[in-house]
């Protein structure tokens, strides 16, 4: 495809998705289709197909190998207390959020449940919220991949929430969430 039936579509695409947003917040359409086009996982097949079509030049690309024995950074949690829709986990000591694989930063900013947030979509079609962080290392919508730092911790407590398919796991769930390597 030529470039401008490029900008041409995803212009078109964009026009539609505020589209549909406005005459839903107006009463138009009674069903909750921002839902849809906005989380799940038709937004992670749209994002990948504008990957596609993007392209990342694997010559650039050099192989190293290492050992692959990383601690993960989120199962030496000190306690966890269960708050509102996820858990407060606290640590010995603040150190950074990192991202547990690839995705897309889909929210930073400020909530009255959780301060300074960081809210990621991972390609598995986890939406991870990360809340009471220090200081944000990302800006909404861009791509994040395995082990990028997403913020800083300010304490070292933090808030974490995560939405699986739509649905909020259960606090009791988390725990082994967190500890689990996702490669």
């Amino acid at each position: 495809m030529k470039w401008k039936t490029k900008w041409f579509l995803a212009i078109i695409v964009v026009i539609g998705v505020f589209s549909f947003a406005k005459l839903e917040d107006l009463g138009v359409i009674n069903k909750p289709v921002t839902q849809y086009i906005t989380s799940g996982k038709d937004f992670i097949v749209m994002k990948k197909w504008v990957s596609s079509l993007i392209g990342e030049p694997d010559e650039d690309r050099i192989a190293v190998s290492s050992d692959n024995t990383e601690e993960l950074p989120f199962a030496a949690y000190e306690s966890m207390q269960p708050y509102k829709d996820g858990v407060i986990v606290s640590y010995t000591n603040a150190m950074p959020i990192t991202a547990q694989g690839d995705g897309l930063v889909v929210f930073t900013g400020f909530t009255r449940q959780s301060g300074k947030t960081i809210t990621v979509l991972y390609e598995d079609g986890d939406e991870v919220t990360y809340g009471f962080v220090g200081s944000l290392q990302k800006l909404p919508y861009s791509s994040v991949k395995k082990g990028d730092t997403l913020a800083l911790m300010n304490d070292e407590a933090i808030y974490l929430k995560v939405k699986r398919e739509g649905t909020i796991l259960d606090a009791a769930i988390l725990a082994t969430y967190f500890s689990e390597d996702k490669k």
